[in-house]
């Protein structure tokens, strides 16, 4: 998914720079800005903007705790660290100072990105989205840092790794943080009832009875951090309570066969009581509608 993003910087930046009425394109590219690059540049004749992504790294201030219990895991997010740059062939004749140029150019791409922060696909595409973006992308608002103060650490490595053509160019610092989406996760079926008989030497067993459910909402899909009551028959007593997991399941153990009330709320809200007969050869869920 990251070439989506490549590309998609590379779009905008593409339909938004414009040069003065009558002038040479914008060229607009995603390679690195190494010797080879400032020969395609001088050999266009055009002014250009280079893309590049030099850094992955996970956003961890947005990592979702328990994401991996869930059938359908929140997406692993990571922050892209780009650097954008401006070129303008070296031998035009008719460019008299190419540094303020290049500088312009620059100042024009930060602009662009600063006027389309967060990076929306939709925003960026329109809508229907190209066939080649993933269709998750298309109604997400993707955290952008334009210029961190920081700015890239180790920039003088960087340009003296690009070649001997390449001296210091001024660059900007573009983070973007893309959510990558993961493979949904097959999980084990869920709990229903398990019989554990109990007794000591000539004591009579005791049946005891390990039930489990799922806490859906109106799609059927599993609410985690849902909080699950166990009542008596009379709904008067509290008999066990317990929290759904990262996909909404939840159990209770050592439970005496008998007929008792079950519910399940969340902070905003809560499922009316259901009958459930302990063991039982039905189901154990619970639909907040």
């Amino acid at each position: 998914m990251i070439n989506q993003l490549d590309e998609m910087l590379r779009h905008l930046l593409d339909s938004e720079l414009t040069t003065t009425p009558g002038g040479p394109p914008i060229d607009v590219a995603v390679r690195p800005p190494d010797d080879s690059w400032r020969a395609a540049v001088n050999a266009s004749g055009n002014p250009a903007v280079n893309v590049y992504l030099v850094e992955v790294r996970e956003a961890r201030d947005q990592r979702t705790s328990g994401a991996v219990d869930r059938a359908d895991p929140e997406p692993f997010k990571v922050d892209c660290h780009y650097l954008i740059s401006a070129w303008i062939p070296s031998a035009d004749p008719n460019v008299a100072t190419p540094t303020v140029v290049e500088d312009w150019l620059l100042g024009e791409s930060i602009r662009v990105i600063a006027d389309a922060a967060p990076l929306n696909a939709a925003s960026i595409f329109g809508s229907p989205l190209p066939p080649q973006v993933d269709p998750t992308l298309e109604d997400v608002d993707m955290p952008t840092k334009l210029l961190p103060p920081e700015g890239y650490p180790n920039l003088a490595d960087f340009w003296t790794g690009m070649g001997h053509g390449n001296t210091w160019h001024p660059a900007a610092h573009v983070v973007v943080t893309l959510p990558i989406r993961r493979r949904t996760q097959a999980l084990a079926p869920p709990v229903r009832a398990l019989h554990v008989a109990t007794g000591v030497g000539g004591d009579a067993e005791d049946s005891l009875v390990l039930i489990g459910g799922t806490v859906r909402d109106s799609s059927g899909h599993g609410i985690p951090g849902a909080t699950v009551e166990l009542l008596d028959a009379s709904a008067t007593s509290t008999v066990a309570t317990a929290t759904s997991d990262g996909a909404g399941r939840f159990t209770f153990a050592r439970l005496p066969a008998a007929t008792y009330q079950l519910s399940a709320r969340t902070s905003t809200v809560a499922a009316p009581l259901q009958p459930v007969t302990v063991p039982g050869n039905g189901t154990f869920d619970i639909d907040i509608l």
